[in-house]
């Protein structure tokens, strides 16, 4: 016979996709008739967009474009210049099943860009970027429980466990014209970096509340002849309301926002003493939302009347789901071949964390790849890209499991400490999605061979003297007698048994 065991579950999420696809980008490149010669190539920087994403069935469909900017000096005056041109992509990936309701994350990274010069006019430039995807949907974590009591006895471990009350994942835009002067809104953007933070996630029933920052840092040239450079940064504030289905006030929200693609232009017209940057950054949203429930997972068995067979299996999930924030600031020294002159520009081309959870730590380690764009002592310009590293060992509890990492760079500032050498330092800021493992075994069947011979206990009575911490459970168990009645019979307060005691075993 089998019994009839009653099945319980709770929502968990399931990954219908998470993977990385290495996306080439091979451009040969002709400047047009308006740009000048080059006459020596600083920098070429790969920056690759999203410009459409979208869940069809059982496939995910990515759609961008491949954006190459060349800076470079002209063969005329030796200014800089900058040339922009972008190669159309495409992709689409498969998912494990049809899905509906889902978060989607999709990130496109650059890994690398070589350019060679085939001509002062022509250009060939090969690279390659990471188009990482990940969607999430939602799924059934089950666990058994037995209520038909008879003869069968069974122990249950309450866990404390995530539940998911909300799933939601949207894409807007965000436009901004900023002012520049005049001076320096002259000729064409030299160099761009886009980010994108979230300051505030609040949930109200059914509606999550977003506020975030959009941060630009710009090189534009700067005077009539665009000899020079000039750095500035924008902040622009962004609030949403986005439709969550399910979330409450009690959530705990963990959010991502990721900058989709970023088209920055300069105004064409001025109509008095500055000039516009003309921005349309395109972000997504994604966020899972979470609730605390307890959970009776169904853990042993025994039958007071016959012996029975378990089966049992591996019980995991998440619970104490937790989002946290930290900041730290970092130094790291880099140094160039030559003397430097002046530096015009240090800025982060590319930043990459990673996490490595120890028993007793977490430890954050962070790549930064700075854009030193300098002079050396003869006033030639040059660009060189260095490496520093950095290390994080944040505190976060009792939380043992680290759901996800995002880190970003709030500053990057530097000083020379020779003529050679420059000390970088970095305000890094790090947003955590952070959990606790519950696992334990748990019944999945319980059956009993008919045929086999019940239990016939001949004793009148057993006396048992328990060792300390022993437990009324593992007592029952051995004895085949019913928990609840070696409690009552022996006026205990407890699952535990005291050492010393007698306790008198009734049978079931």
């Amino acid at each position: 016979m089998e019994y009839h065991l009653t099945k319980k579950s709770i929502r968990g999420t399931r990954r219908a996709l998470d993977t990385c696809a290495e996306q080439a980008a091979d451009i040969d490149l002709t400047l047009p008739d308006y740009c000048p010669d080059i006459e020596r190539i600083l920098s070429c920087t790969l920056d690759p967009q999203i410009y459409m994403n979208s869940v069809s069935g059982d496939r995910l469909n990515v759609e961008g474009a491949s954006c190459v900017r060349v800076l470079y000096l002209d063969s005329e005056r030796g200014c800089l210049r900058a040339y922009e041109t972008s190669q159309p992509f495409s992709e689409s990936f498969p998912l494990k099943g049809d899905v509906t309701d889902c978060a989607v994350s999709v990130q496109a990274k650059p890994e690398y860009i070589n350019c060679r010069a085939l001509s002062p006019r022509k250009l060939s430039l090969h690279g390659a970027f990471s188009l990482c995807a990940r969607v999430t949907v939602p799924c059934e974590i089950e666990s058994f429980s037995y209520e038909d009591g008879g003869d069968l006895q069974t122990k249950s471990e309450t866990l404390s466990v995530s539940s998911l009350c909300g799933i939601c994942s949207e894409s807007f835009s965000v436009q901004e014209d900023l002012p520049v002067s005049a001076e320096s809104g002259s000729g064409t953007i030299l160099g761009r970096r886009v980010s994108a933070r979230m300051t505030e996630v609040r949930a109200i029933r059914g509606k999550i509340m977003l506020s975030a920052e959009i941060r630009l840092e710009m090189m534009l040239p700067r005077g009539a002849e665009q000899t020079e450079a000039e750095c500035m940064s924008f902040a622009v504030p962004v609030s949403r309301v986005i439709d969550c289905e399910g979330v409450t006030e009690d959530a705990v929200i963990d959010g991502e926002l990721n900058v989709l693609s970023a088209d920055v232009r300069l105004s064409d017209d001025s109509p008095d003493d500055s000039r516009l940057l003309l921005t349309d950054v395109k972000l997504c949203f994604s966020a899972l939302c979470w609730e605390e429930q307890q959970l009776d997972v169904l853990c042993d068995a025994f039958s007071t009347d016959r012996e029975v067979q378990l089966k049992q299996e591996p019980f995991s999930c998440r619970g104490g789901m937790v989002c946290r924030s930290f900041t730290d600031v970092g130094k790291a020294a880099v140094s160039v071949e030559e003397d430097i002159g002046r530096v015009i520009d240090v800025r982060c081309e590319k930043l990459t964390s990673s996490v490595v959870q120890n028993e007793d730590a977490v430890t954050v380690y962070t790549k930064l790849c700075a854009g030193i764009l300098y002079e050396n002592t003869d006033g030639e310009k040059r660009y060189a890209q260095r490496d520093a590293e950095f290390r994080y060992t944040p505190d976060t509890g009792e939380n043992d499991e680290v759901v996800r990492l995002k880190s970003s760079l709030d500053s990057l500032s530097y000083r020379l400490t020779d003529a050679r050498h420059i000390e970088l330092r970095a305000e890094l800021a790090y947003h955590m999605t952070l959990c606790r493992r519950q696992s334990c075994t748990a019944l999945t069947a319980v059956t009993a061979d008919d045929d086999a011979p019940e239990r016939v206990r001949d004793d009148a009575l057993i006396l048992y003297y328990p060792d300390s911490g022993e437990q009324v459970w593992d007592i029952a168990k051995r004895f085949c007698s019913r928990p609840a009645d070696i409690i009552d019979e022996n006026n205990l307060s407890g699952d535990c048994a005291d050492s010393g005691m007698m306790l008198l075993i009734p049978r079931a």
